[in-house]
C-alpha cells in the first residue's frame, strides 16, 4: 500500500513539472486512472472538494485535457484526453507567454515613465587607466544627449589619446550627440585641431577658468546623461573612473551645465 501511494505521489509531481498546478495534476491523474467518471468519483480520488473539482475540471477543459461525455441519467461524466495533449497545452502556454512578453516589452517605457521611486544613488568606480576607460565607456550606452565638462589636459597623454579617438568614433557611430564645455587652454586648442571624432554629433563651447573656479585643478571630465553622472579623474596618482546613478544629482548638474553653457563662448 505504501508503495502504491509513493507511486501516485511521484506521478502527481511529474505532471506538475509538465505544466499543471497541484490540484490540476491531482484531478488529471485521477481521471487517467479512473477513466470516464463523475465529479464525485473524481474529487474523491483526487482528495479535493466537489466545488474545487468543478472549477479544476473547467480549467482542464479550457486546456483541452478533459472532455465532458455522455453519462447515465442526469449525471455528468468527464473523461481525460490522451496525455499527448499535454504537449499542445505546453505549446499554447509558450505562445501565450511569448505574446505577453512582446506586449510587456512594448509597454515597458510607458510603465517606467509612471514609476515613482526613492532616488537612492548607486556608485561604482574603477582605478587606473583601464578602470577609467571601462567606466567612461558606459556612456556609449546612452540613449540621450551627453553633457560634458572637460579639461583636455588630463586626456592629452599617450595612455589616453589613442583610446579617446576610438571612443569618439564609436560615439559618432552610435549617433550619440554630445555638448562639451571645454576649458580654454593652448593644449585644448591643439587637441581640437587633431580631433578625430565627427563634429556631426558634437557641439562645444569654450569656458575660462574664471567662469568655473577650480576646473583648472580638475584635470578630467564629467559626463551627465539620463540619470547618470560619469567622472574621469585623470591626474596621477589618483586616476579613476566613477559612475553615479542618481536622478537628483544628474538633474542638478544638467541645470548647472545649461546655465554655464548659455554664458560660454562659441567655437572660436
Amino acid at each position: 500500500m505504501l508503495e502504491i501511494c509513493y507511486f501516485v505521489g511521484m506521478n502527481e509531481k511529474t505532471i506538475q513539472e509538465l505544466g499543471l498546478e497541484e490540484t490540476e495534476a491531482k484531478v488529471y491523474l485521477a481521471l487517467l486512472e479512473l477513466g470516464p467518471s463523475t465529479v464525485s468519483e473524481i474529487t474523491k480520488k483526487a482528495g479535493i472538494t466537489r466545488t474545487l473539482g468543478y472549477h479544476v475540471l473547467e480549467k482542464l477543459g479550457w486546456y483541452g485535457l478533459v472532455d465532458q461525455v455522455s453519462g447515465k441519467g442526469a449525471k455528468i461524466v468527464f473523461s481525460a484526453e490522451h496525455p499527448q495533449r499535454l504537449i499542445q497545452h505546453i505549446k499554447n502556454k509558450k505562445n501565450q507567454w511569448q505574446r505577453t512578453l512582446e506586449k510587456v516589452e512594448q509597454k515597458l517605457p510607458d510603465l517606467v515613465s509612471l514609476y515613482k521611486f526613492a532616488d537612492k544613488p548607486t556608485i561604482k568606480y574603477q582605478e587606473g587607466i583601464e578602470g577609467v576607460k571601462n567606466i567612461f565607456e558606459e556612456t556609449l550606452k546612452s540613449r540621450s544627449e551627453i553633457l560634458s565638462i572637460m579639461d583636455v589636459e588630463g586626456w592629452d597623454v599617450p595612455d589616453f589619446r589613442t583610446w579617446a579617438r576610438s571612443y569618439n568614433r564609436e560615439r559618432s557611430k552610435n549617433k550619440i550627440h554630445e555638448r562639451i564645455l571645454l576649458l580654454d587652454t593652448p593644449i585644448a586648442r591643439s587637441w581640437l585641431e587633431d580631433y578625430q571624432g565627427s563634429f556631426k554629433y558634437t557641439e562645444y563651447r569654450w569656458i575660462k577658468k574664471q567662469q568655473l573656479k577650480g576646473i583648472e585643478l580638475f584635470g578630467g571630465e564629467i559626463n551627465v546623461y539620463e540619470n547618470k553622472v560619469v567622472m574621469a579623474l585623470l591626474k596621477e596618482p589618483n586616476r579613476m573612473g566613477i559612475l553615479i546613478e542618481s536622478s537628483a544629482l544628474s538633474n542638478i548638474l544638467k541645470a548647472l551645465f545649461e546655465l554655464t553653457w548659455s554664458n560660454a563662448k562659441f567655437n572660436n
